[in-house]
C-alpha cells in the first residue's frame, strides 16, 4: 500500500536583514506568521537580526526555491526589483505584507510584494503596483496609482488621484495634491509639496516642490 505523502508548509524569509527588513518581519511576526529568517546577500551568514537567523544569501534561497515563500525587506527601489526579478526566475511570488494596523479599502488593488506597514491608509479604487512599499502612516487617497517599486516614506500623504511613477520615492511627509503627476524614477524631497505634476527623473524639493537637479544614479 503506498504511503501517503504530506506537503511541508513553505517556509517565509525575509530578503533583507537592515532596518527595512526588521519591520517587514515584524510586520509578518505581528500578522502570526512563521518567520524562519533573513536572506541577504551582504549580510554573514549565521548571524542574528531580532533573534532570527540570516540563512545565507541568493544561492541559498535558489536551492530551496521549492519550499520557501519570501516577503520584500530591501527599501532602495532599484535594489528591490532586483530581489524581485530573481524571486520571479526561481519561480517565487513574492508575499504581500499589510499591518493589521493599516486601513486598507476592499476596492483597493494591490499588486505582489507590496508591503503596507502600520497605520498606512489606502482608499477606495487605488492601485499599487508590485513591489511598492507604503510605509508608516502614509496616506493613498480614493483613485490614486502607485507604480512598481515606488516608495511612499513614512507620513507622506496623496490626494485622490494621483499618479505615482514606477520606482519613484516620497520622502517623509511629502505631500502630492489631488491630481498631480509624479514621475517615474523621480524623488520627492521630505516635506515638500507637490502642486503641479513632476517630470521623470528628478529631484524636487520645497514647499512649493521646484526642481533641484536631474538624478544621475541608476
Amino acid at each position: 500500500m503506498p504511503v501517503a505523502q504530506t506537503r511541508t508548509t513553505p517556509k517565509l524569509v525575509i530578503y533583507g536583514c537592515g532596518g527595512h527588513g526588521k519591520v517587514v518581519a515584524d510586520i509578518a511576526l505581528t500578522r502570526g506568521l512563521s518567520v524562519e529568517g533573513f536572506v541577504d546577500d551582504k549580510a554573514p551568514e549565521g548571524g542574528r537580526v531580532l533573534d532570527l537567523p540570516i540563512l545565507g544569501g541568493a544561492t541559498w534561497l535558489e536551492a530551496r526555491r521549492s519550499n520557501v515563500r519570501v516577503a520584500l525587506g530591501i527599501g532602495e527601489n532599484q535594489a528591490r526589483c532586483r530581489v524581485y526579478e530573481l524571486c520571479e526566475r526561481l519561480g517565487i511570488i513574492p508575499l504581500t505584507l499589510i499591518h493589521p494596523t493599516a486601513a486598507v479599502a476592499s476596492s483597493a488593488q494591490l499588486g505582489a510584494g507590496v508591503v503596507v506597514m502600520a497605520q498606512a491608509v489606502i482608499n477606495p479604487d487605488a492601485r499599487v503596483a508590485n513591489g511598492a512599499i507604503i510605509n508608516s502612516g502614509a496616506i493613498v487617497e480614493h483613485d490614486c496609482e502607485i507604480g512598481a517599486f515606488a516608495h511612499l516614506s513614512p507620513n507622506a500623504t496623496l490626494g485622490g488621484a494621483v499618479r505615482i511613477g514606477a520606482f519613484a520615492h516620497l520622502g517623509l511627509g511629502a505631500s502630492v495634491l489631488p491630481g498631480k503627476a509624479v514621475g517615474d524614477e523621480a524623488v520627492v524631497g521630505a516635506g515638500s509639496v507637490v502642486l503641479t505634476d513632476v517630470p521623470p527623473r528628478v529631484v524636487v524639493v520645497g514647499v512649493p516642490a521646484r526642481v533641484k537637479r536631474q538624478r544621475e544614479d541608476r
